[in-house]
Order: structure tokens, then sequence, then C-alpha cells
């Protein structure tokens, strides 16, 4: 039996390839979706993941682009570096064809874009467990100038 329950106004969707991007500001969980429609299996490539803070005079435009760095678990010792995050895909780890994997990393920025995204690939972002209650009716909680961003990247 299909699933009967709308999920609408309750997560935004973002072709997050590079230069596009999400702003996972509106939300409180995202994750990275990579997803292979085509019959074979992508064995190769690696995704960079970018990050950007808001620029200060403007709420809704990415600043800076830069490597989102991967952060050290609580446990590793003290000045721990490892490295830039990146979506390595090899034929022990690939995505197969006809499905979708999904990725999510500790401390990003407001906005997230991919790089070096396999053409074979389409690349989404999902933010979810949005700030906001009620949108089609107008009243709005949370992050004000989150939702403005929103509303503008809609239009």
């Amino acid at each position: 039996m299909p699933n009967m329950w709308s999920g609408a106004s309750s997560f935004l969707a973002y072709v997050a390839a590079s230069p596009k991007y999400a702003d996972l500001g509106p939300g409180l969980i995202y994750a990275i979706v990579l997803s292979n429609t085509t019959a074979a299996d992508v064995t190769s490539g690696t995704v960079g993941i970018e990050a950007a803070d808001a620029r200060a005079d403007d709420a809704c435009t990415p600043d800076t682009w830069g490597p989102l760095p991967f952060i050290p678990p609580c446990d590793a010792p003290a000045g721990t570096n490892l490295g830039n995050a990146v979506i390595a895909l090899s034929p022990q780890q690939p995505i197969r064809a006809h499905s979708q994997c999904s990725f999510s990393l500790p401390c990003p920025k407001q906005f997230m874009r991919l790089t070096g995204v396999p053409a074979s690939l389409d690349a989404i972002i999902v933010v979810g467990r949005l700030r906001r209650t009620n949108w089609d009716v107008g009243t709005v909680s949370g992050d004000i100038e989150s939702i403005k961003c929103n509303e503008n990247a809609a239009a």
C-alpha cells in the first residue's frame, strides 16, 4: 500500500552541485543525497563539500566558499586534523544503479554546495525540521532571516 501521508511543507530540497547551493538555515537537520538514476553503478569520483557563512551585509547570500573540514570525534587526540570532508566513491563503495545514498557532517555553515559531482549523479541537499509552522496561513516562528532567504530562493 502506498504511503498516504504528505510531506509537503515539511522539508526543503536544493539541487546543490556547484555553482548551485543549499541554505541550511531554515531547518534543524539536513542530508546530502547523491542519487543515481542510471543503470550502472558509479564507482569512481570524489565529491567535495564546500560551506560558507552568510555575508555580513546580506544574510541571504553566501560569503566566501571553502572546503568543509571534517571534525574529529571528541575522543581524538588534541590537534587531530582529519582534513577536508569528501565523499569518495570506489568499486568497494559505489552509488549503486537506481539508488541513492545520504550523508551528513557535523558543524556545517549556513550554506553548503558540492563540487566534483560525477555527471551521472544528481546532488541534492534536503533540509528538514523547518523552523516554521503553518506557512500557508502566515504564522511564522523561528529565524526570520532564514525564512526570508528561502522566500527569495523560491522566486
